[in-house]
């Protein structure tokens, strides 16, 4: 998890030193940064020259003391060890400076307990990633007692930043909320395989086949909702007494573990590994959720993208107005990707995802990337417009910005570049997310509204 969410943080801009006891884990840390920015380099989420300034950006270190002093940001990512953890907070509260953010990545430990001498209790709380940090977006937020509101809100700036999606909780609780539905699922399964009802690939083939399959169209609250509540409400009446309650470990896995049977890392687990390369595994898993990451956006509008925008003006001659369509992944990274798609008819849909990186004036800069993204969404644009039966000039650009860059001078240059200051006043063309982050402007979707 460490060595991912470094990725993460040196592709967004951060210089990073990466903390280990020894050398070897350094080394292997490294080894995996390497691999990720591979993969994510062969797929296109990262220019060559981008993906070695993250490499550079990467620093080593077994001296924690010395790697602390001076950061603004310490993220520990440490095993789920009691005794380690609070041996490692005491270390870090004695040569962190006072103005540092502090947070745990820990799955479900109470880092609050564990750290109760914690020099700025204010500045310490959970930041729950989840694997691989760099795809996958969700990270929970936990304040302590003692969080101020402050730190909380810009825990949540920085991970938006980042490409992330951060959930705060209210108060801490053991799991948070991801790990206690995957440990209830698991639980029941688990419990399903022990009574002979059924086996691994059963609990598999039942939740790809329907439970699963669902969720990229309908949340699971969702599920509630449209199925009614009184529909579930008698269906629960029956099962929850059914349902594993239990409060141990299974015997199947606690025999498991004994035998050494860890799942993918040591070759066995409910399947058997052996003869496959774990790296290889582990590639293909990133590849698929790139893949879905690339398409989610095809089959309903993920919440950050649609509360990030709010509906635009009318305008004289404004026709219907154009969905959005589109994934987010590049913008995870901070790569520029080339798709986009079309639909003509009662709406046009674009999707153009990328970044533009800004000189502190608002020039920007980045040379041949930059000037190219610039021609290329200027082409589909025209391309766009000219299928609709529209032209440039019936087009206007407006943009929606977090409220901190409202007025970030690059606005100007975006809309110089790109439209190379043909800007007429009838119709309107919509950044749907424009995030300032580390002198970065990252468009994340562009949506073409055009005369009927």
């Amino acid at each position: 998890m460490g060595a991912g969410i470094a990725l993460l943080a040196a592709v967004h801009g951060l210089d990073v030193r990466l903390v280990a006891r020894t050398r070897q884990s350094l080394d292997a840390a490294l080894a995996r940064i390497r691999g990720a920015v591979g993969f994510l380099a062969s797929e296109g989420e990262l220019a060559p020259p981008e993906a070695e300034r993250a490499l550079g950006r990467v620093q080593t270190a077994t001296d924690l003391a010395a790697a602390v002093a001076g950061a603004d940001l310490v993220l520990e990512a440490i095993s789920e060890d009691p005794d380690v953890k609070r041996a490692m907070y005491a270390q870090i509260g004695a040569h962190v400076t006072p103005t540092a953010l502090v947070a745990s990545t820990t799955s479900g430990l109470d880092i609050f307990a564990l750290a109760p001498g914690f020099p700025a209790p204010q500045r310490l709380l959970i930041a729950h990633f989840w694997n691989p940090p760099y795809l996958v977006p969700l990270v929970e937020v936990v304040p302590g007692p003692s969080t101020s509101a402050e730190i909380v809100a810009e825990t949540e700036a920085l991970l938006r930043a980042w490409g992330c999606t951060p959930v705060t909780l209210s108060r801490y609780i053991p799991g948070f909320i991801g790990v206690r539905l995957n440990s209830a699922l698991y639980r029941e399964a688990v419990d399903l395989i022990e009574r002979g009802i059924t086996d691994a690939a059963g609990i598999d083939a039942v939740m790809r086949e329907s439970i699963a399959l669902r969720f990229p169209v309908l949340d699971a609250m969702e599920v509630v909702d449209f199925g009614g509540l009184d529909t579930f409400s008698r269906v629960w009446t029956q099962m929850f007494p059914e349902i594993s309650a239990a409060r141990e470990i299974p015997p199947t896995v606690r025999r498991a573990v004994a035998e050494g049977a860890f799942g993918l890392k040591s070759g066995r687990g409910f399947y058997d590994y052996r003869g496959r390369s774990a790296d290889a595994l582990l590639r293909e898993r990133d590849r698929r959720l790139l893949r879905w990451l690339r398409e989610r956006g095809r089959y309903r509008q993920a919440p950050s993208a649609s509360a990030a925008a709010p509906p635009p003006p009318a305008s004289a001659g404004t026709g219907r107005r154009a969905k959005i369509a589109g994934p987010e992944f590049g913008m995870r990274t901070g790569a520029f990707s080339n798709g986009y798609s079309v639909e003509v008819g009662d709406a046009t849909i674009i999707h153009v995802a990328g970044h533009l990186a800004v000189d502190a004036d608002g020039t920007i800069v980045g040379g041949s990337d930059s000037a190219r993204q610039a021609e290329f969404i200027y082409g589909v644009i025209e391309r766009i417009l000219k299928a609709a039966g529209a032209t440039l000039d019936d087009v206007v650009k407006t943009t929606a910005f977090l409220t901190d860059i409202r007025d970030y001078p690059a606005v100007n240059v975006v809309r110089n570049k790109v439209f190379a200051g043909r800007e007429p006043a009838s119709t309107m063309v919509e950044v749907t997310k424009l995030v300032h982050a580390l002198a970065k402007i990252e468009i994340e979707a562009v949506a073409i509204h055009h005369r009927t």
